[in-house]
Protein backbone atom coordinates (compact mmCIF):
# COMPACT_ATOMS: atom_id res chain seq x y z
CA UNK A 1 0.00 0.00 0.00
CA UNK A 2 1.44 3.46 -0.78
CA UNK A 3 0.63 6.80 0.54
CA UNK A 4 -1.23 9.12 -1.66
CA UNK A 5 1.29 12.33 -2.23
CA UNK A 6 -1.67 14.66 -0.75
CA UNK A 7 -1.29 12.84 2.72
CA UNK A 8 2.29 12.76 2.62
CA UNK A 9 2.18 16.60 1.89
CA UNK A 10 -0.19 17.28 4.83
CA UNK A 11 2.09 14.81 7.25
CA UNK A 12 5.04 17.38 6.18
CA UNK A 13 2.90 20.50 6.65
CA UNK A 14 3.93 22.39 10.65
CA UNK A 15 0.37 23.88 10.18
CA UNK A 16 -1.78 20.66 10.08
CA UNK A 17 -3.49 20.10 13.04
CA UNK A 18 -2.67 16.03 13.96
CA UNK A 19 -4.60 13.89 16.12
CA UNK A 20 -3.55 10.46 17.61
CA UNK A 21 -6.72 8.20 19.32
CA UNK A 22 -5.93 4.94 21.26
CA UNK A 23 -8.03 3.05 23.12
CA UNK A 24 -7.62 1.76 26.74
CA UNK A 25 -7.58 -2.87 27.92
CA UNK A 26 -11.28 -1.45 29.16
CA UNK A 27 -12.09 0.36 25.52
CA UNK A 28 -12.39 3.70 26.14
CA UNK A 29 -11.06 5.87 23.71
CA UNK A 30 -8.15 8.51 24.24
CA UNK A 31 -7.27 11.39 21.58
CA UNK A 32 -3.91 13.84 21.80
CA UNK A 33 -2.66 16.35 19.70
CA UNK A 34 0.82 15.58 18.55
CA UNK A 35 2.58 17.27 16.25
CA UNK A 36 5.48 15.24 16.10
CA UNK A 37 3.13 12.94 13.92
CA UNK A 38 5.07 12.63 10.58
CA UNK A 39 5.59 9.39 7.63
CA UNK A 40 8.38 7.91 7.73
CA UNK A 41 8.07 6.89 4.13
CA UNK A 42 4.96 5.73 1.93
CA UNK A 43 4.10 2.51 4.84
CA UNK A 44 5.10 3.84 8.12
CA UNK A 45 4.79 6.51 10.36
CA UNK A 46 6.11 7.60 13.58
CA UNK A 47 5.14 9.71 16.97
CA UNK A 48 7.67 11.32 19.41
CA UNK A 49 5.77 10.23 23.19
CA UNK A 50 6.65 13.64 24.80
CA UNK A 51 3.53 14.22 26.82
CA UNK A 52 1.57 11.01 26.42
CA UNK A 53 1.37 9.12 29.23
CA UNK A 54 -2.17 7.59 28.26
CA UNK A 55 -1.61 7.28 24.90
CA UNK A 56 1.58 4.99 25.30
CA UNK A 57 -0.17 2.86 27.86
CA UNK A 58 -3.10 2.46 25.44
CA UNK A 59 -0.46 1.54 22.84
CA UNK A 60 0.96 -0.75 25.07
CA UNK A 61 -2.15 -2.77 25.77
CA UNK A 62 -3.88 -2.38 22.19
CA UNK A 63 -1.40 -1.75 19.24
CA UNK A 64 -3.91 -0.20 16.83
CA UNK A 65 -4.29 3.77 16.51
CA UNK A 66 -5.99 6.07 14.63
CA UNK A 67 -4.05 9.57 12.71
CA UNK A 68 -6.56 12.52 12.49
CA UNK A 69 -4.26 14.69 10.07
CA UNK A 70 -6.22 18.35 9.26
CA UNK A 71 -5.81 21.71 7.59
CA UNK A 72 -8.63 23.61 6.67
CA UNK A 73 -11.18 21.68 4.77
CA UNK A 74 -8.48 19.38 4.31
CA UNK A 75 -8.63 16.32 6.32
CA UNK A 76 -7.52 12.83 6.30
CA UNK A 77 -8.10 8.80 8.90
CA UNK A 78 -4.91 7.08 8.92
CA UNK A 79 -5.73 3.79 10.44
CA UNK A 80 -2.27 2.42 12.24
CA UNK A 81 -0.99 -0.59 13.76
CA UNK A 82 1.84 0.34 16.24
CA UNK A 83 5.07 -1.39 15.65
CA UNK A 84 7.59 -0.61 18.20
CA UNK A 85 8.83 1.66 20.53
CA UNK A 86 12.48 3.19 20.44
CA UNK A 87 13.51 4.81 23.48
CA UNK A 88 17.49 4.72 22.53
CA UNK A 89 20.05 4.46 19.98
CA UNK A 90 20.47 5.77 16.42
CA UNK A 91 16.97 5.48 15.16
CA UNK A 92 15.45 7.38 18.65
CA UNK A 93 18.28 9.62 18.32
CA UNK A 94 17.41 11.17 15.07
CA UNK A 95 13.66 11.19 15.42
CA UNK A 96 13.67 12.89 18.81
CA UNK A 97 16.19 15.27 17.98
CA UNK A 98 13.82 17.92 16.43
CA UNK A 99 11.57 18.15 19.50
CA UNK A 100 14.54 18.15 22.37
CA UNK A 101 15.99 20.91 20.48
CA UNK A 102 12.62 22.54 21.26
CA UNK A 103 13.01 21.74 24.56
CA UNK A 104 10.64 18.82 24.93
CA UNK A 105 11.03 15.58 26.81
CA UNK A 106 11.20 12.75 24.41
CA UNK A 107 10.86 9.83 26.27
CA UNK A 108 10.22 7.34 23.42
CA UNK A 109 9.30 7.38 19.65
CA UNK A 110 6.75 5.13 18.33
CA UNK A 111 6.73 3.37 14.78
CA UNK A 112 3.56 2.40 12.59
CA UNK A 113 3.09 0.55 9.84
CA UNK A 114 0.01 2.65 8.20
CA UNK A 115 -2.88 -0.08 7.77
CA UNK A 116 -5.56 1.96 5.98
CA UNK A 117 -6.54 6.18 4.81
CA UNK A 118 -9.73 7.41 3.99
CA UNK A 119 -10.25 11.18 2.66
CA UNK A 120 -12.24 12.79 5.49
CA UNK A 121 -11.96 16.69 3.54
CA UNK A 122 -15.08 18.60 3.42
CA UNK A 123 -16.01 17.86 0.21
CA UNK A 124 -18.13 14.89 -1.88
CA UNK A 125 -14.82 12.69 -0.96
CA UNK A 126 -15.53 12.49 2.41
CA UNK A 127 -15.34 8.73 3.78
CA UNK A 128 -13.80 7.40 0.55
CA UNK A 129 -10.95 4.99 1.29
CA UNK A 130 -7.04 6.11 -0.45
CA UNK A 131 -5.42 2.89 0.56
Amino acid sequence: MKTPEKVMDLLKEEGAVKIITTISKEGKLHSVVAGSIMALDEKSMFVAEIFMNTTSENLQSNNKAAFLIAKGAESYLINATAKERHIEGAFYDTMSGPMKAKGLPVKAVWTFDIDEIFDQSASPNAGKKLA
